[in-house]
């Protein structure tokens, strides 16, 4: 049992990564994730093109959430886009429930009001509830999900997982900090 929690955590942790040997290297990395996780998202959620479109600002993000029994995590690499500027951001998310599994996710949030985007630039939270059931792996297979994500305060969100399995009923928290990868904790090579 030692080994399979090792195992969830240091593929939870390695595929929430940006890598790269150089902060530059890590943002062109994370660029190319992020822009690939959208585009998984934009083909399984027809309206999030529109709503990020739309939108005064998104965070697109992609990372892993590892589930077992009573507790989640997972962490990954963000890219917000306002004003045809790019900033860099980690994410790390905590959580309470039944589950089992590992995935890895790719979310948009897209802001819709002032308010809003400055909540989540001042203070990087978000929490929600989450249930649903994943089987997905290497682009084969069927996706069963129902993911709740929440349209409240001027935010739209969409979630996709890219592969894993995953049973879970959590309630999640996230929390999301600036980096520029100068002082990133951790360093893959490329």
């Amino acid at each position: 049992m030692k080994k399979i929690i090792t195992s969830l955590l240091t593929a939870a942790v390695l595929a929430g990564c940006a890598t790269g040997s150089t902060p530059e290297a890590k943002k062109a990395n994370a660029c190319k994730d992020t822009q690939e996780a959208l585009q998984t998202i934009y083909s399984e959620h027809p309206g999030s093109r529109a709503a990020v479109q739309k939108s005064l600002a998104y965070l697109v993000c992609t990372g892993s959430d590892t589930y077992l029994f009573a507790a989640s995590s997972g962490g990954g690499v963000c890219t917000y886009h306002k004003g045809g500027k790019i900033t860099y951001y980690r994410f790390a998310t905590l959580g309470a429930g039944l589950g089992i599994g590992l995935k890895k996710v790719a979310f948009v949030y897209a802001f819709n009001n002032r308010n809003a985007m400055k909540r989540f630039e001042d203070s990087g939270w978000d929490a929600g509830a989450k249930a649903d059931a994943t089987a997905k792996a290497n682009d084969q297979g069927d996706q069963a999900s129902a993911n709740t994500s929440f349209d409240v305060d001027g935010v739209k969100v969409y979630q996709s997982a890219i592969w894993g399995a995953a049973a879970q009923a959590t309630v999640q928290g996230y929390k999301f900090w600036k980096t520029d990868f100068t002082d990133d904790f951790m360093s893959n090579p490329e």
